[in-house]
């Protein structure tokens, strides 16, 4: 039987003066966090040839999913990847395995 996750799909633009291994280093500090959430099970970051960053975060449940940003929001490693992003970049969309 096929376990069927959830995928968050976060798409955003750095700021002008973020270096790539500004926006790694800040996603990666993230990670001690994610894995305490429930329904956590993996993150996977991109960047595409337009210099958008793209986040793939997998999710037991769309609960948990949707919950994990309510978690992350007090949280100083959230807090300090968002200083390097442009707010009015951000999308997130959920995507399900048929």
């Amino acid at each position: 039987m096929v376990s069927k996750h959830i995928v968050e799909l976060v798409k955003w633009t750095a700021l002008g003066d973020v270096t790539d291994a500004q926006m790694v280093d800040a996603v990666n500090q993230l990670l001690p966090d994610l894995k305490t959430l429930p329904g956590f099970v993996k993150q996977e970051l991109y960047k595409d040839d337009d210099g958008q960053w793209v986040d793939l975060y997998i999710w037991d449940t769309k609960e948990n999913a949707l919950a994990s940003n309510d978690l992350m929001a007090p949280k100083s490693s959230f807090a300090a990847l968002m200083s390097l992003i442009e707010p009015s970049s951000v999308a997130i969309e959920f995507l399900t395995l048929p």
